[in-house]
């Protein structure tokens, strides 16, 4: 399994897509060099001054509320697969894995990687750039890495949006299994609009993942609300597995 993983990484690397996943690292890099030179483009409207941890769990959820990013994970996703499937080159490949369910497995765990992996060079670049740049700008920023009372909800800030990126993986692997390239595209995108009209209803909401992370980053700096990322976890946990299962079933019976 290590070996089909490493080689689906060095698949992902290699194909332009990765490109365009990691140009969120140039986020922080243009916020926090234009906050530094004062542009007009750029502003900070925060009630509190910013430090190394929170600068970072900002941008990140920046991050989330663009969307684009989603999307563009989706798009590398379902072309990993289903792309392979109509471009047949996936049949050398299964022929000699003579295994679909680790082949699924694989490329789902190279993803999920990638994303955590992504997520940790993104929070590494943004204090980074906040000491570079940002820290320049003292009446919007202190020198502080961290503050006690606040490391906690950074984390679970940071964590809810990542753990909405692993969902993407996971629902876009299952979609491209059943369906064609941009039929795939298209249902991730109504599933994700959906789920931000479904988490307006009672009943309804406790069953939408964006619920719980749009509780989280707007609750309260100081408290940390652990009730939500674990109910969070949970559900991306179960919806996870669900359509890891039905996906892996799904290619072991499709006509490669």
């Amino acid at each position: 399994m290590k070996d089909l993983v490493r080689i689906e990484l060095t698949k992902i690397v290699k194909r332009k897509d990765f490109l365009l996943m990691i140009s969120m690292i140039f986020i922080p890099i243009m916020y926090s060099i234009g906050l530094a030179m004062n542009a007009k483009s750029f502003t900070y409207v925060g009630k509190q001054k910013v430090y190394g941890l929170s600068f970072a769990s900002e941008m990140y959820t920046f991050v989330y509320m663009c969307f684009i990013y989603f999307v563009i994970l989706s798009v590398c996703v379902v072309r990993s697969l289903k792309g392979e499937i109509e471009n047949k080159s996936i049949q050398l490949y299964a022929q000699r894995v003579n295994n679909r369910k680790r082949l699924y497995l694989a490329k789902n765990i190279a993803y999920v990687a990638l994303v955590v992996g992504n997520a940790f060079a993104f929070i590494v670049i943004s204090i980074a750039c906040f000491y570079l740049f940002l820290i320049r700008r003292t009446d919007i920023a202190v020198s502080h890495l961290f503050k006690r009372g606040e490391i906690l909800y950074c984390f679970a800030n940071i964590t809810a949006i990542l753990l909405c990126f692993v969902f993407t993986v996971n629902i876009s692997l299952f979609l491209s299994a059943y369906r064609k390239s941009f039929e795939a595209m298209g249902i991730f995108v109504f599933i994700w609009l959906a789920f931000m009209y479904l988490k307006e209803f009672s009943y309804i909401q406790y069953f939408v993942p964006i619920y719980y992370v749009e509780k989280i980053v707007n609750s309260d700096i100081r408290k940390c609300d652990w009730k939500s990322l674990l109910i969070l976890l949970i559900l991306v946990f179960v919806y996870s597995v669900i359509s890891i299962v039905l996906g892996w079933k799904k290619i072991e019976k499709s006509d490669l």
